[in-house]
């Protein structure tokens, strides 16, 4: 069996939260007794003419996508961070380039995928992919397996990564359901980063902006995230607020599953890196928000965050 990008990497690791999955937990569970052989090739895509995959391919991927999930599924999110060789960045992202519309056919809950600018490996990729649970992953990783255009993708591209990661996550609803809007999609994790999309002009969807991906490792134990969510619920409309002059987008929080547990991941857009700096000095005067700071920091064991741009047939840009 073809191994590709996705790599065989096990997880022993048990769910980080029981009570947001039940839908899919024993689905998991199987899945991770497997060793969740990852099989299909995943790395950023790249086209010519990012327009064309995004009128003709990408919007309906998310509709579809969207509506595979069942009511009472929250919706899983996989990040696979891809890192590609010194010197082979250009070779790797033509071959996706090549190969975009096959992605957008076997993969339609692609939702993004992000080159590290600074903050971390410059030759890492991160990629964010929406499942309806552990089952639907499985059947699409089978299709891409089966698939001879992601085959002749595979191999020309086998070659060019030196290693990848994935890991699984789940929404942190808490969170949006803070936040959200006169839209009910706000709370859904999925319709939020779909909404962004689809809402932007023609023009924003093809100018890149500056994505920041913040990610914060909590001690152990079941407590931590659930109190994280807590905190947040109540810090972040005033953060929000103060950015008065929109410099900065939510598009998504998330908290580990599969992986590295007691993890959570904040994404945000702007528009260019003045403005995540103008976002972040505005946040300093939320009271509310630096009092959220300061119940989750005793908790946090690290905190890293890095600033990304979006390769040319991410779905957001």
């Amino acid at each position: 069996a073809r191994v590709g990008s996705f790599g065989r990497t096990r997880h022993s690791s048990s769910p980080a939260s029981r009570g947001e999955m039940s839908a899919a937990s024993s689905s998991m569970r199987r899945a991770v007794a497997r060793g969740l052989r990852l099989s299909a090739r995943g790395g950023a895509t790249s086209c010519s003419r990012p327009e064309m995959l995004v009128t003709r391919g990408l919007s309906a991927s998310f509709s579809s996508s969207a509506g595979a999930r069942s009511a009472s599924s929250p919706g899983l999110f996989e990040f696979r961070v891809c890192s590609v060789k010194p010197g082979a960045m250009d070779a790797y992202l033509a071959a996706c380039a090549s190969h975009a519309g096959t992605r957008a056919r076997l993969e339609p809950g692609f939702l993004g995928a992000f080159r590290t600018s600074v903050g971390g490996d410059v030759n890492e990729i991160t990629r964010v992919i929406a499942h309806a649970d552990y089952d639907a992953r499985d059947a699409a990783i089978a299709a891409m397996r089966a698939d001879p255009a992601w085959t002749a993708f595979c191999d020309s591209t086998d070659p060019l990564i030196a290693h990848e990661t994935s890991e699984m996550f789940l929404p942190a609803t808490k969170c949006l359901e803070a936040v959200a809007g006169d839209s009910p999609s706000d709370a859904d994790a999925e319709a939020r980063w779909r909404d962004f999309f689809c809402s932007k002009s023609e023009k924003q969807k093809t100018n890149p902006g500056v994505f920041e991906l913040r990610a914060y490792q909590l001690e152990l134990g079941y407590n931590p995230i659930p109190k994280l969510m807590e905190h947040m619920s109540k810090g972040l409309p005033s953060k929000l607020k103060s950015d008065t002059e929109k410099n900065g987008l939510l598009i998504g929080m998330f908290y580990s599953d599969v992986g590295r547990l007691n993890r959570f991941i904040e994404v945000w857009r702007y528009d260019s890196a003045k403005n995540h700096i103008a976002a972040r000095e505005a946040a300093r005067g939320a009271i509310e928000w630096r009092e959220c700071v300061g119940h989750i920091a005793p908790m946090v064991q690290m905190f890293d965050t890095k600033l990304t741009s979006p390769t040319p047939c991410s779905p957001v840009q």
